[in-house]
């Protein structure tokens, strides 16, 4: 089965921005996606658009599903952005953790990466991660996320100070305002510094996948979608130079993300193994 894998600069002039449609209204030439937070390393605001580890795989799932184009809207809350799935104002999200609360109104695709929990400080700290080094501690965290609630959870004596937005929450940290930033693992890496910052714990307080969501009656564009993202996965696997560079340049050892190919290698190959291998005729570097 042939992979088509665009080049990051074709997906970058695809992205444009889009008002609400109707269903009926909507073009089928075009796949219209909702972006639930403007964060690193899924998605990032620029001039014409969006960019980001999110665009690149919605441009994998555009090319598949025989898509013209990719619309993109913006929403003011992760409620908001589910609802636009689920009433079909839009067709689909990427970038999405995976709750099972969320997986009884919509359909998940694969992973295409792994999330979960952790808090950014500065290096040098004393918290260790543990839920007792957190007692007392003021953590930011977005109001009504994953990981507020994760947080809640596993240290209930932290003291929350919720944000409407992960930009509110970031800047607040920058600003020295709140000394601990609550969040996903790819947000927080996204925005460490290897000399100034420390993400703890090591392991994650909980992980979850994060994927594309579509409509629970839209399975085409559900079978599309994986059919893209596993040979996008495979293809890496396979050491595609092209695919290497798209996923490395969002998550790779010279992103700020800082995954070693290793580390990525092993993810797909974990979610390939546990579903099929797929074919593609990828070109190795050399």
């Amino acid at each position: 089965m042939p992979i088509r894998l665009a080049p990051i600069a074709v997906a970058a002039a695809l992205v444009t921005p889009m008002a609400w449609a109707t269903p009926a209204a909507a073009n089928s030439t075009t796949l219209r996606a909702v972006v639930f937070e403007d964060v690193k390393p899924l998605y990032q605001k620029t001039d014409a658009g969006y960019e980001g580890f999110g665009v690149d795989v919605l441009e994998q799932i555009r090319m598949q599903s025989g898509r013209r184009k990719v619309a993109y809207s913006s929403v003011n809350s992760v409620k908001e952005g589910l609802n636009a799935v689920i009433t079909g104002k839009a067709d689909i999200a990427c970038g999405v953790a995976f709750t099972w609360a969320r997986s009884t109104q919509v359909n998940y695709t694969l992973p295409f990466a792994i999330g979960g929990t952790r808090l950014l400080m500065a290096s040098d700290t004393k918290v260790d991660g543990t839920p007792d080094s957190l007692s007392g501690k003021t953590v930011g965290v977005v109001k009504d996320s994953p990981a507020s609630r994760v947080l809640k959870n596993v240290a209930p004596e932290v003291n929350l100070q919720p944000f409407n937005t992960p930009a509110e929450a970031l800047a607040a940290y920058n600003s020295g305002d709140v000394p601990i930033l609550g969040g996903g693992t790819l947000w927080l890496a996204a925005n460490s510094s290897k000399e100034t910052s420390a993400l703890l714990p090591f392991r994650p307080y909980g992980r979850s996948g994060i994927g594309c969501i579509v409509n629970q009656n839209n399975g085409k564009l559900l079978s599309k979608a994986n059919i893209a993202i596993g040979q996008m996965m495979q293809a890496y696997m396979d050491g595609d130079a092209g695919t290497r560079h798209m996923v490395e340049r969002w998550l790779g050892p010279e992103s700020s993300v800082g995954l070693t190919r290793i580390g990525i290698e092993s993810l797909y190959s974990l979610i390939l193994n546990v579903t099929a291998e797929i074919s593609t005729p990828a070109a190795p570097a050399r």
